[in-house]
């Protein structure tokens, strides 16, 4: 009888492609720059998520190798951490959105056209769109993670959904930053493209292995749907005013 690979046994294996989009991703925005002057929040977060991912790659190998105390003990640790990464990620998602703003009234100032206040913030709450859905994708699939933590199977299956989240912020800054797309084709979509095609991959395999699939199927279609959403509602007021929201205060 042949023997069928076990995926999320070997997950650890998987997750440690992570340390290279993260080198590759933020090597020209960040590693090449990283002794020039940045802002406190930026090297909290990069450290934050630093620590997420070491543990997203250890938790999978602790199951392997039957360390299941040590793995009980880090998952609450995570308790502690994912909240400080939520918290980094959402201070950086702000702190970007202000300086966008500000580059976007210079430039308005400095320029022949003059946009209105709230052509500015429009063009800033669709910027950071992105980030934002990624961020909601997180907190998502990391709850459900945890609300099935004493079902092995299901709980693997939403950690890959977190971890696909990971792929935005790094493949996004790949795109960006060495290939040149045509104009009409957003930088996002590549990332998007690889976390469906990953999670009809996973789908197909656990169809094909007899094992149930309603986890990967609420994962798959909470990503097609909130991509779908991304794609339309950044561009709206109802957007905007909603972004313009969850900011203030102004720091």
């Amino acid at each position: 009888m042949q023997k069928v690979y076990n995926v999320y046994y070997n997950l650890g294996y998987w997750f440690l492609l992570l340390i290279v989009l993260v080198i590759a991703g933020f090597y020209t925005s960040y590693f090449t720059v990283f002794f020039q002057p940045h802002a406190t929040i930026i090297h909290i977060h990069f450290t934050l998520m630093t620590l997420w991912i070491a543990m997203l790659i250890t938790q999978p190998f602790l199951i392997k190798y039957k360390k299941l105390a040590i793995h009980r003990m880090l998952g609450k640790i995570s308790y502690v951490l994912v909240p400080l990464v939520l918290i980094s990620a959402f201070l950086m998602i702000r702190y970007s959105y202000y300086n966008l703003v500000d580059g976007l009234q210079r430039k308005a100032a400095q320029g022949p056209n003059q946009f209105t206040m709230a052509q500015i913030l429009q063009q800033a709450a669709t910027y950071e769109a992105i980030a934002l859905f990624y961020f909601f994708w997180f907190v998502t699939f990391y709850s459900l993670a945890i609300i099935n933590r004493h079902k092995t199977a299901l709980h693997a299956r939403y950690m890959v959904a977190t971890a696909l989240t990971l792929l935005g912020p790094t493949v996004d800054r790949i795109v960006f930053f060495n290939l040149k797309l045509p104009a009409y084709i957003p930088y996002e979509l590549p990332s998007l493209l690889i976390i469906d095609i990953i999670l009809a991959l996973l789908l197909l395999k656990d169809y094909k292995d007899k094992r149930p699939t309603k986890a990967l199927w609420i994962c798959l279609l909470i990503y097609v749907i909130g991509q779908a959403l991304y794609f339309t509602i950044p561009y709206t007021t109802g957007w905007q005013h909603f972004v313009t929201f969850i900011m203030k205060p102004r720091p």
